[in-house]
């Protein structure tokens, strides 16, 4: 449970860092936020919430999820990334509630997005959340990235994390209902994009095979990709970066020597450029 103070060290300290928080009525109406945030997150029972942070309106399904996702998305910056583009085009694969969404246009107000999601709960918030803040070009797909287009079943997790679910068993253990199915490739066939981020729960295999199958990976300039790791999925991290390197893209997120654990995600990062980078 968050308590005060890891909410200012955690939370408040390093909103202030951004630019949208220099005037005082806004570090005051933030900690006012925040504050409310600990209060609903403690006594709330995990009920819907809706606050403004960064110059948005932002619902969401519980206090702790929007506190978890705030702190990663704007605080920790998991998706910056920077463009010359000022309206650079976005695909946002599980975009789950929006928060990526806000945060994409904080970084590029002009920017064009296309943001799928499956999961038919966070599909409402996300809708939700482009709807109640006004956001232009920015197409929502209810959907799962894959790479055979159709139907595929889809899971949800026990407790009922709505950031968890997933089209394997094994990471969301209740079955849901079955989702349409789309492939990144005819969404990057569309014309030349400047970011797939990709946040699909184990699905990134499938839409690995849909890019090398249809040879679009070059159709983005950069990628930033979340690989989940599990007993029951393949490990394919080192295929993967293999696959870009080839396609002229340098990597970001290589860690050389060892496999991922069991269990563990890990941000993987590409650029198109000419000369490799291994950091």
């Amino acid at each position: 449970m968050v308590h005060f103070f890891s909410l200012l060290k955690d939370f408040y300290y390093p909103a202030l860092a951004h630019g949208f928080y220099r005037k005082n009525y806004r570090r005051v109406h933030l900690l006012v936020t925040l504050s409310f945030l600990l209060l609903r997150a403690k006594f709330g029972n995990d009920k819907d919430i809706q606050v403004r942070m960064f110059g948005f309106v932002v619902s969401a399904s519980s206090p702790q999820v929007l506190l978890r996702l705030i702190k990663e998305i704007f605080l920790e910056q998991v998706y910056l990334f920077h463009t010359s583009n000022p309206s650079p085009r976005i695909i946002d694969g599980g975009a789950n509630m929006g928060i990526s969404v806000l945060y994409f246009k904080f970084l590029y107000p002009q920017a064009r997005l296309i943001a799928i999601e499956p999961n038919p709960v966070a599909f409402q918030f996300l809708e939700k959340n482009i709807a109640q803040n006004g956001l232009q070009d920015v197409e929502a797909v209810h959907a799962c990235l894959s790479d055979n287009p159709g139907r595929e079943r889809f899971y949800v997790s026990a407790t009922g994390n709505i950031i968890n679910g997933s089209v394997f068993p094994g990471t969301g253990s209740i079955f849901l209902q079955e989702v349409d199915a789309v492939r990144l490739s005819d969404y990057l066939a569309k014309g030349e994009f400047d970011l797939v981020k990709l946040d699909v729960e184990g699905a990134e295999r499938q839409v690995f095979i849909d890019l090398k199958q249809t040879k679009s990976i070059s159709r983005s300039t950069q990628y930033l990709l979340e690989y989940h790791a599990a007993p029951e999925l393949e490990d394919v991290y080192f295929d993967i970066v293999e696959a870009f390197e080839q396609n002229g893209f340098g990597s970001l997120s290589i860690h050389e020597g060892h496999s991922i654990t069991e269990g563990e995600n890990r941000m993987m990062r590409f650029k198109q450029t000419k000369t490799l980078i291994y950091a």
